[in-house]
């Protein structure tokens, strides 16, 4: 990882939308880039100096599973580590007793950040909003 001072915490909705609607769809209106669930999930910044440069929502689903959602890091900061440092911390704060598993939709060209991260592949390719994705998945407890 490169020498960049940041830092990760818990942050609102409100502060998400700018970052998923700047570097993940830019033809959308901010209120078009609100998914399911969003109100009633937990979400993640991390901050270089003051500046919001990424943040991933996680979705509290039944079933002792959680959701990662929307993942958006500024390009100017990725490939040094800030996905996944903050992936990495929300998973902590958020890995409970009976968790049994966290899955997300990947973009096809992430699919290797998310297996550094533990993730597995499960399934075909589909196409969400004319996006390439796969599932994937990483199991509890980790053994």
């Amino acid at each position: 990882m490169a020498d960049i001072a940041y830092s990760i915490k818990e942050i609102s909705l409100a502060d998400c939308l700018p970052i998923r609607q700047a570097y993940l769809w830019p033809s959308l209106t901010q209120e078009e880039c609100v998914t399911d669930g969003d109100k009633n999930a937990t979400h993640f910044g991390v901050f270089v100096g003051d500046k919001l440069s990424g943040c991933a929502s996680f979705h509290h689903l039944g079933g002792h599973k959680k959701r990662i959602r929307r993942v958006a890091v500024s390009p100017e900061y990725r490939g040094q580590g800030l996905g996944s440092a903050l992936l990495k911390h929300a998973m902590e704060k958020l890995v409970t007793p009976d968790l049994t598993e966290i899955w997300l939709n990947a973009r096809l060209p992430a699919q290797n950040f998310y297996r550094r991260l533990g993730f597995e592949t499960m399934g075909e390719t589909f196409f969400e909003r004319d996006v390439q994705e796969i599932r994937m998945v990483k199991k509890y407890p980790v053994e």
